[in-house]
């Protein structure tokens, strides 16, 4: 084991080795352990299930393509996530011209679902919409910083990597982010 590293960043690295060597299962391995937080970081980015489907598939498919040029001293995740959004940011792109983004639930897949009792289903759905509603309407680079903060567990210096900015600006961007969510719709919401 490499000094510094934790137990996924070693089983990555042996995954992508036996990648290189042609084990086409380790990279099955890789995309086993990732493919639904890619999926739910595309989600959030593209606003529906088929794009994000669409952005997820392409992510694995370019991380195959450039595997390469990975270092394997460095982290997994953060590469892999800085290809997912940009994959995503394509898609929307793509389809920016062709249809309307749908919202549904693929916004905040990435959230825990415990089983409401079912006198609370109505007022949880409600929720639900609101939260999906005001991530929606906030600006890309507010809602990317918050997906990958809040939902992926990323640290500001890791979102700024995988957002190609500064760290500086996703911490403007969560906090700009925050007062238009304590202002909108939520706000009566997160009071109660």
């Amino acid at each position: 084991m490499t000094t510094g590293t934790t137990p996924e960043q070693n089983q990555d690295r042996e995954a992508v080795a036996r990648t290189l060597r042609g084990e086409l299962d380790a990279f099955q391995d890789l995309v086993n352990r990732y493919r639904q937080a890619v999926f739910a970081g595309a989600c959030a980015i593209t606003g529906n299930r088929e794009d994000a489907a669409d952005a997820t598939q392409e992510t694995f498919l370019c991380l195959y393509r450039n595997l390469e040029q990975f270092d394997p001293e460095r982290p997994l995740r953060p590469y892999l996530m800085t290809i997912a959004v940009n994959c995503a940011r394509s898609q929307v792109r793509r389809q920016r011209h062709g249809r309307q983004a749908e919202h549904d639930e693929a916004v905040i897949q990435a959230l825990p679902d415990p089983r409401p009792a079912p006198e609370h289903t109505h007022l949880r759905h409600e929720r639900r919409q609101l939260l999906r509603d005001a991530l929606a309407d906030l600006p890309a680079m507010l809602r990317e910083a918050c997906v990958l903060f809040y939902l992926q567990g990323f640290s500001c210096r890791e979102a700024a990597g995988i957002l190609k900015t500064t760290e500086g600006a996703v911490k403007v961007a969560l906090h700009r982010a925050r007062e238009r969510l304590l202002t909108g719709p939520l706000k009566e919401w997160l009071s109660t």
